[in-house]
């Protein structure tokens, strides 16, 4: 009698194993996707020397590509102020804001050409990521609870 329920008791478990092997969803290829910006800085040669301001420009350059990787991938925020008097507008500010943290971005191309360095630079995220990222703009307390 012991050995008949050792026996179903097994069989029962092994059945439920399988059910559960079944159930776990395979692993989806993650895709990457490629954000790429461009960033362009002007020389000043009234400053410094010639070596030292295309520095700066080439700082200036990949300074704002990135900025502008942090707009593509974390979105802007626009801050705008108006002023009416008489049913006329008087004054008009508008500001706008970026924040967010850039990992693995390099650049790809660069060049010099009429006083300007451009920079063109690119980084590549996972899909998840960037889904996790927008999750996080919209709602950005659940990520805290």
């Amino acid at each position: 009698m012991r050995i008949i329920l050792t026996m179903m008791l097994i069989f029962l478990t092994s059945y439920a194993t399988q059910i559960e092997l079944k159930n776990i969803k395979q692993p989806t290829k993650v895709k990457n996707i490629k954000i790429e910006a461009i960033g362009v800085g002007v020389v000043n040669y009234e400053v410094c020397s010639k070596a030292q301001a295309l520095a700066m420009a080439r700082r200036a350059a990949v300074l704002e590509a990135y900025k502008a990787l942090a707009e593509k991938i974390y979105g802007i925020k626009i801050n705008g102020r108006d002023s009416v008097k008489n049913m006329i507008l008087e004054n008009s500010n508008i500001r706008a804001n970026v924040e967010g943290l850039i990992r693995g971005a390099n650049v790809e191309e660069e060049k010099f050409n009429n006083g300007m360095y451009i920079v063109r630079m690119g980084v590549s995220i996972d899909a998840q990521k960037k889904e996790l990222i927008k999750n996080f703009i919209l709602n950005p307390f659940i990520f805290f609870l």
